[in-house]
């Protein structure tokens, strides 16, 4: 059975308009007029992100971004205006959700977070505890893409407890996943897989889909993260059926992306290229932006690949253009480390050296050892290479101890000649 996929810029404006109109039937005064006319912006905004066509965009995420924000944000002011003497803390509490929701697909997390608490703050009110534990969630989730993991494990620790004692399983399930991908992004890949295989004995127990494929898809980073390219390529092909199955186009659209990243792995270029270009098109349709800077860095990689670096250039740009406004440190550090390889093989290794050291320095500074080991190790190649033997040995020394530490077997040209001869084999995936 097919689900609607909420997760859209589409819906999140539609549920504002309904919910705005829901308002104006217990207002009589002067502001109805105003709330009239935000509603049907916001009809007409969602139009526009629905089966007309995507979500108009220019190269740069601003322009959308702000008009769609401006409206939001008048939204709120005028709901805020007459909302007391009309609405129950209920009712509030569903529309400020609804906005946290809109700002988090949207990837303007400091408002999504602003207008979560305040929506916690309501439904404390009203005693609602598998809601509160929603929220923890979701403020959770925000506070680990921005790299504060201690905040996000002590948010999701409440949480769990908050869903587990309100029945809610398939969600204590989301809770186990958000937890493993912190323990994966420190480096701690064993702890992880034993955290998504609990997970997915959770999900698996109350049957619920879209879990089930979130556990497959970040088993098969993990996998990719390993080398292990095969096990990562079955993963991703089984979660992207899964939500495909229940139109869920942003974890199909994090499926393609993935699926392009393995194939650029294998050194299959040109057969990874389709999947860049097919997730690119649902982050579009749905809105999705935080998304989109990450699939904008795939493409940059594959240009460079390919020795087009005035390209790999031009996509490295659209990505941090999105993660400076997303304030995402992880994804900023690896569009730096992304930067660096460009002016590398493009000639200019002072700006190329400055750009790797502001990688390694975040990558440090958020405890990510994975990137922080290749970026280490390419900065040292081209140390080598400009005849600093001297200074290239500890960069590489700091390497090949991280590599040790997490056991990630590296691919040498050879490997990967072997990998695409043998990923020929695999079936291409249509959709």
């Amino acid at each position: 059975m097919k689900e609607k996929n909420e997760n859209t810029i589409q819906a999140c404006l539609q549920r504002i308009s309904g919910l705005i109109e829901q308002t104006t039937l217990a207002n009589t005064s002067s502001d109805k007029r105003s709330l009239k006319a935000v509603s049907r912006t916001l009809s007409q905004l969602s139009s526009q992100a629905g089966s007309s066509g995507p979500l108009p965009q220019s190269d740069l995420p601003n322009d959308t971004l702000e008009k769609v924000s401006h409206y939001i944000e008048l939204a709120l002011n005028t709901f805020e205006s007459i909302r007391a003497p009309h609405l129950d803390a209920e009712q509030q509490a569903n529309f400020f959700l609804t906005l946290s929701e809109t700002f988090e697909t949207l990837g303007n997390y400091a408002a999504a977070l602003r207008h979560y608490e305040t929506t916690l703050g309501l439904v404390a009110g009203i005693k609602k505890k598998a809601i509160q534990g929603q929220l923890q969630y979701r403020m959770a989730r925000i506070y680990s893409e921005m790299g504060e993991w201690q905040r996000a494990q002590d948010l999701l620790a409440d949480a769990g407890t908050k869903l587990q004692a309100s029945g809610k399983i398939s969600e204590v399930a989301l809770v186990q996943i958000e937890l493993a991908k912190i323990a994966y992004r420190r480096g701690d890949y064993l702890k992880a897989q034993g955290m998504f295989e609990k997970a997915l004995e959770t999900s698996d127990r109350v049957g619920d889909i879209r879990s089930l494929a979130t556990v497959s898809n970040h088993l098969g980073i993990i996998r990719r993260m390993l080398g292990e390219y095969d096990a990562a390529y079955e993963y991703f092909h089984k979660a992207l059926i899964e939500f495909q199955s229940i139109q869920d186009f942003r974890g199909a659209a994090e499926c393609l992306n993935n699926i392009g990243v393995v194939h650029l792995k294998r050194g299959q270029f040109q057969q990874g290229r389709p999947y860049f270009e097919k997730a690119h098109t649902l982050c579009k349709e749905i809105g999705n932006f935080p998304l989109s800077a990450f699939v904008y860095l795939n493409e940059a990689e594959y240009y460079w690949q390919i020795d087009d670096c005035p390209m790999a250039t031009t996509y490295c740009r659209r990505a941090l253009e999105y993660l400076v406004r997303l304030n995402n440190p992880i994804g900023i550090a690896r569009t730096n480390l992304m930067f660096g390889r460009i002016f590398r093989k493009a000639g200019d290794l002072k700006t190329a050296e400055s750009f790797f050291i502001e990688s390694m320095t975040l990558y440090e500074k958020f405890c990510i050892p994975l990137g922080l080991a290749n970026c280490s190790r390419e900065y040292a190649q081209m140390l080598a290479e400009s005849g600093r033997a001297g200074e290239a040995e500890q960069f590489e020394t700091k390497a090949q101890e991280l590599y040790r530490q997490l056991d990630i077997r590296q691919v040498t040209g050879e490997d990967k000649e072997q990998a695409s001869a043998e990923g020929a084999k695999v079936q291409e995936i249509a959709i």
